[in-house]
């Protein structure tokens, strides 16, 4: 019975985000309002799918993730997170094209995050990257391996969280939404 409020809380965010992201997919004899009637069944399906699966990350006494401004602020991350992108994007580019500064490999990182939600946040930002992918992550400690195009002078230290980014904290901003 506990788990049920945390599994409609999550279905019915991924309702709303599927809603959001398939809009305009109406037909023209079979639509309600900007989608068709199967892609509402279809959403439906997969939003309580998604609530039973991720309800461990509404799990709490106060529902953190159920707050607006927890929402607010995910919808604000983005701008920092494009601006990391496409900066990595454009390090990226320069390193194949010169030939320069590319030593793959895997390195831990500490992020210091308390949730497992920050910690997922963290490793999908990681991963929209080019250049790096979140690889493992110790459940204990919260510590993330990832493998990265160059790994710098230092192959076997854990890099702090707010260096695996080249400008912004972003670990700060996942910590914002998150704790």
């Amino acid at each position: 019975m506990k788990s049920i409020f945390p599994a409609i809380l999550a279905g019915i965010a991924a309702f709303i985000i599927y809603l959001i992201l398939s809009a305009g997919s109406a037909l023209p004899n079979d639509g309600i309002l900007l989608w068709s009637s199967a892609e509402l069944i279809i959403g439906l399906i997969l939003s309580i799918i998604t609530g039973l699966i991720c309800r461990k990350i509404w799990v709490g006494t106060s529902y953190k993730m159920a707050n607006p401004l927890r929402w607010l602020l995910l919808i604000v991350y983005i701008i920092p997170f494009l601006i990391e992108l496409i900066i990595a994007n454009l390090t990226v580019a320069w390193k194949v094209i010169t030939g320069r500064n590319i030593r793959p490999g895997i390195v831990k990182l500490t992020p210091g995050m308390k949730t497992d939600a920050g910690a997922l946040l963290l490793s999908a930002s990681i991963t929209y990257q080019p250049g790096t992918a979140s690889v493992d992550v110790d459940e204990e400690t919260r510590e993330l391996y990832v493998h990265c195009l160059d790994i710098g002078e230092d192959p076997k230290g854990a890099i702090p969280a707010d260096k695996i980014f080249a400008k912004l904290n972003l670990a700060k901003w996942i910590r914002r939404i998150t704790q």
